[in-house]
C-alpha cells in the first residue's frame, strides 16, 4: 500500500473555516518530509451583463491569499506548496489536481449540507470522495 500523508492536497475556500488546513498541517508534522499542497479553484462567473469580469479574482490575488493562509497556518511547521486553477467544477478540478501533483491524500472541508441545500448546491467534498484516486479526509466546518 502506498504511504499516506506525505503529499497532502488541501483545497481551500478563504471564506470558510480553515480547520482543514490545520488538520493537514498536523498530519504532515507526523511524517518526516511531508508537504501540504494548498489549492484554490478560482471561480468563473457566467454572466451576459456588460462589464462583468468573468474571473472575479486574479491568479496573483489568489496566490497572495494562499501565501497568507500558508504563513498563518503552515510556515515554520511544515513545507508547503501553493496551486491555483481557474474555473471548472471545483470537485472535478480537485480530482484532476490530485493526479497532476501526485498527491497521496486529500484533506478538505465539508459543510455537511443535507436535504434541499445539498440538492441545490451539490457537494464538492462528496464528488471528491467518490472520484479521488487517493484517500480523502473530510473536516466538517460550521
Amino acid at each position: 500500500m502506498k504511504k499516506l500523508f506525505y503529499k497532502i492536497l488541501c483545497p481551500v475556500d478563504p471564506g470558510d473555516d480553515l480547520t482543514s488546513v490545520d488538520v493537514a498541517c498536523a498530519l504532515a508534522q507526523e511524517r518526516s518530509g511531508a508537504v501540504v499542497c494548498l489549492l484554490y479553484v478560482i471561480p468563473v462567473v457566467i454572466s451576459s451583463a456588460p462589464g462583468v469580469n468573468p474571473i472575479p479574482i486574479s491568479q496573483e490575488e489568489a496566490e497572495a491569499m494562499l501565501r497568507k493562509i500558508a504563513r498563518e497556518h503552515l510556515e515554520g511547521k511544515v513545507p508547503y506548496e501553493i496551486y491555483t486553477k481557474v474555473g471548472g467544477e471545483p470537485g472535478n478540478v480537485i480530482v484532476e489536481a490530485v493526479k497532476e501533483i501526485g498527491a497521496d491524500s486529500v484533506v478538505m472541508a465539508t459543510h455537511g449540507r443535507k436535504g434541499i441545500g445539498r440538492l441545490i448546491l451539490g457537494s464538492v467534498a462528496a464528488r471528491v470522495v467518490r472520484e479521488s484516486p487517493c484517500p480523502v479526509l473530510t473536516v466538517r466546518i460550521r
